[in-house]
């Protein structure tokens, strides 16, 4: 039979735990919630026991007095809970002296931390592998993928905020917002909309009616983010991956798909020279529709660091409306509730990764014209279905394309929703339908 939990993997590093944790309470308050074991009958992570003992009085006397318990006052309450049995209490006696008696500085904070964190860690998995056999067999693996995710977010941030009373750090901070990085998105006028172009940790989403150009202008967007030496990540769940190819080659190097497989040796000689001039990329990939989950998504992302030391600049989701969550009993029966909880997931790959989410929904036929385009400007009024969408996303377009102007090849981007700056702007685009190019009026 398993046991339950791990131990510390040193029994040299367990003093030094609750040397530091006495002389740094940020970091006791942080390891207290995974390491004390009051209530736990029979539960040690601690290979001594009388370690484990004495780390679970120091809690309880927190939790009691929000303060440590000096030397005697640890001897006290080891006498009357060990008062029947002196060889005990004498041991534990011996070990509170020892942990008091030694210096602080001796003990290496950092690594301290590192090792602490990385047992929680390791034996968060653990236990919840262990929990998860029950939904192993319910094939629940939404459920799983929630507890490990759980389990290896331990976080020992020991930034507490900022003051706005605190002039110099936040003046400090602005600077840094100014130059924080950011991705071009290729269009001037959006770049100026979005305060630079594309940030971290914001999930960008782009709505159209079917064929007015969804899918072309994430692509546009996926080329200028190469171009710009970023490693851009496209999932697609409806479009084949060879088909995006085919299109960002046209993109690339100005020639038709037909031109690119008539002459092979100059279609490789044309793009041998864009790749030459830039260390960008871009990672297609492709997954069925309705099947895939936002953690489908970060195993792949987890495998492509793992097997090609590839990490992604900015991911693009094309699209959300044909994504599974990841608890796979939900539905789209409460559209609202599903289609939020999906983007709250994608948007939080985001987040974790601080990269920009670029990805697309889809405008009902109330934003069409009788023509097959769509009206002059379509709103988030068009997307009653999908409204979670909108109100997860940081920033929120509509494409809109009048019959007459797809016979112009031109497109306008309506900006519904903006954290970064103002809503209402229209962004006027060129589209060269024959190499798949946006360029602004």
């Amino acid at each position: 039979m398993a046991k339950d939990n791990l131990k510390l993997p040193s029994e040299i590093l367990e003093p030094s735990i609750l040397v530091h944790s006495l002389n740094n309470v940020s970091f006791f308050l942080k390891i207290r919630q995974y390491l004390d074991t009051n209530g736990k009958k029979g539960k040690a992570y601690f290979n001594d026991e009388k370690y484990q003992l004495i780390f679970n009085i120091v809690s309880r006397w927190y939790e009691k007095f929000s303060k440590f318990p000096t030397r005697k006052e640890l001897h006290i309450m080891n006498e009357k809970m060990h008062k029947d049995d002196e060889d005990i209490r004498m041991l534990v006696d011996v070990m509170v002296d020892k942990i008091y008696d030694e210096d602080p500085n001796d003990v290496d904070p950092e690594f301290v931390e590192k090792e602490t964190q990385s047992f929680i860690q390791e034996n968060r998995v653990y236990e919840a592998m262990m929990l998860s056999q029950v939904d192993i067999q319910s094939q629940n693996y939404g459920a799983i993928a929630d507890r490990m995710r759980d389990a290896i977010t331990v976080n020992f941030d020991k930034d507490l905020g900022i003051s706005i009373r605190d002039i110099d750090k936040g003046i400090e901070m602005m600077d840094e917002l100014d130059d924080e990085s950011c991705i071009s998105t290729g269009f001037p006028s959006l770049d100026d909309a979005l305060d630079g172009g594309w940030r971290g940790k914001e999930m960008y989403v782009f709505a159209a009616t079917p064929g007015i150009g969804k899918t072309a202008i994430l692509g546009a967007f996926a080329i200028n983010s190469f171009l710009e030496e970023k490693k851009a990540l496209v999932y697609t769940f409806e479009t084949a991956d060879r088909r995006l190819l085919s299109r960002y080659y046209s993109n690339l190097i100005e020639m038709t798909k037909r031109e690119i497989l008539t002459d092979e040796n100059k279609t490789r000689k044309e793009l041998e020279s864009v790749l030459n001039n830039t260390k960008g990329d871009v990672i297609i990939k492709e997954y069925p529709a309705n099947t895939t989950s936002s953690n489908d998504l970060i195993a792949h992302i987890n495998d492509l660091k793992m097997y090609k030391q590839w990490v992604p600049d900015i991911i693009i989701v094309d699209y959300l409306l044909i994504m599974a969550a990841n608890d796979r009993s939900m539905t789209s029966e409460n559209s609202y509730k599903f289609y939020k909880t999906v983007s709250e997931e994608v948007r939080n790959i985001g987040k974790m990764l601080d990269i920009p989410i670029l990805t697309a929904s889809q405008i009902n036929r109330g934003g069409q014209d009788d023509r097959g385009g769509t009206k002059a400007v379509t709103t988030s009024k068009d997307i009653s279905e999908s409204r979670g969408i909108f109100d997860t996303a940081d920033f929120f377009a509509t494409l809109n394309q009048p019959s007459r102007d797809r016979e112009l090849g031109k497109l306008m981007v309506y900006i519904d929703k903006n954290r970064n700056g103002d809503k209402g702007q229209k962004i006027k685009l060129n589209i060269d339908y024959q190499h798949m190019r946006f360029s602004e009026v």
